[in-house]
């Protein structure tokens, strides 16, 4: 019987993972398989696809779909309070909450903090690379209650500056409901592209590289593929081969368009999608390419200059460019106004964030008013929030906001 079960261990693995790779597969008339634009072997494209090959979770008795929360901290967790409110009926199977800190003092506030899991701190920086954090996170998460395993559970990033917009029960259904993983898309002018023979291949064309907000939502077969990739080394030097922050002014609408080989943006903000969904290649900046992904939230994924907001947008992150950019719909009808403009647009004058062109939307001040207008966006999160920010007309915002978002 041992050597029964040793098999099983060694061989399933292999096998659950080439069903993972099979579910990468796209459907419908207009799908194109990405793969099928990558260069030789021996490119980032071919690495990737045979690495995936070998990912997979063993099989092991099925417990309940569980939400990992991943926290990335400085120094720690603004308004905690909050978010213990937010765990306190949670059941503890249904749930973990992991942090990466960066220093000793968000270690002592992680050691105090229940029910905060602290995970070993590796080296990161802001923008260069976040990434290996993140995969810390995952790596970890991954390692909770290894004999146990199910396909629905979820991986959600969440920065120290976040706060639910929903109560935990609303938050779990919507999650482990949805089949794929959730990436919130910048709109294409903004994804980094260069000349495809930089990547390895002659001929004329583009390889194009699609921005995401950092806060996406990974499911438990994609969060396994990117923790594989990484500890393989698969485009560390990502930043680099796009040319990332090399073209001039930092975040200048007039300076950015689709195609243009002027790049900008974090390797956090483009690595995850790249790997588990990339690569794409155009031949024409001006083509129109539409791909199908069974396990990518609000598919399809429009490829064209036009393109605007596109996927599953779960966490509110505010810039002055765009609080009126639309946002695609993924059955393919008209744009649709923004889930940031309908919350920007419904807050009191008392509510409105600050804010920049180069950094997110941070509130220091709110109403209940507004409080209640995040309770009714389309958000299952918001940021960025500063520690006990002063609530408007009086009162502690703590109570206010736990009693405002959390009541189911």
């Amino acid at each position: 019987m041992r050597f029964h079960i040793l098999l099983f261990a060694v061989f399933m693995p292999v096998s659950i993972g080439l069903l993972i790779e099979a579910s990468h597969k796209q459907q419908g008339s207009n799908a194109t398989k990405p793969m099928q634009n990558s260069s030789q072997d021996g490119s980032r494209a071919s690495r990737l696809r045979g690495a995936s090959t070998i990912v997979g979770t063993p099989i092991f008795p099925k417990r309940p779909a569980r939400v990992h929360f991943l926290f990335l901290a400085v120094t720690k967790i603004a308004n905690w309070d909050v978010w213990k409110s937010f765990f306190k009926d949670a059941p503890a199977d249904r749930y973990r909450a992991l942090i990466h800190c960066k220093g000793a003092i968000c270690k002592l506030f992680a050691a105090k903090s229940k029910p905060l899991k602290l995970v070993p701190t590796v080296d990161g920086s802001y923008c260069l690379d976040l990434v290996s954090p993140m995969n810390q996170l995952l790596a970890t998460a991954l390692q909770d209650d290894p004999w146990s395993a199910n396909p629905a559970d979820k991986f959600v990033f969440v920065s120290d500056s976040t706060l639910p917009a929903k109560p935990f029960w609303h938050i779990y259904n919507t999650l482990t409901g949805r089949v794929g993983s959730d990436f919130c898309v910048f709109p294409s002018k903004d994804w980094a592209d260069v000349p495809k023979g930089l990547g390895g291949e002659p001929g004329g064309g583009h390889e194009v590289a699609i921005k995401t907000h950092q806060w996406m939502v990974l499911s438990r077969s994609h969060t396994e593929r990117a923790v594989h990739l990484w500890k393989q080394g698969i485009m560390h030097d990502m930043m680099s081969n796009f040319r990332l922050n090399q073209g001039g002014l930092w975040q200048d609408p007039g300076n950015r368009s689709f195609g243009d080989n002027r790049n900008f943006g974090c390797l956090d903000e483009f690595w995850h999608i790249y790997v588990i969904f990339g690569p794409w290649t155009i031949t024409d900046a001006k083509e129109s390419t539409v791909y199908h992904y069974n396990d990518l939230t609000n598919s399809p994924l429009r490829i064209n200059p036009t393109a605007g907001w596109q996927g599953a947008c779960d966490t509110f992150a505010l810039w002055s460019e765009y609080t009126t950019t639309s946002f695609l719909m993924p059955n393919g009808s008209k744009s649709a106004v923004s889930p940031w403009v309908k919350l920007y647009s419904s807050l009191d004058q008392a509510s409105i964030p600050h804010i920049s062109n180069t950094r997110p939307a941070w509130w220091d001040a709110i109403s209940r008013d507004g409080i209640k207008a995040i309770r009714n966006s389309d958000f299952l999160f918001v940021r960025k929030f500063l520690d006990n920010p002063t609530l408007a007309y009086g009162g502690q915002f703590t109570t206010e906001y736990s009693r405002i978002i959390l009541t189911a």
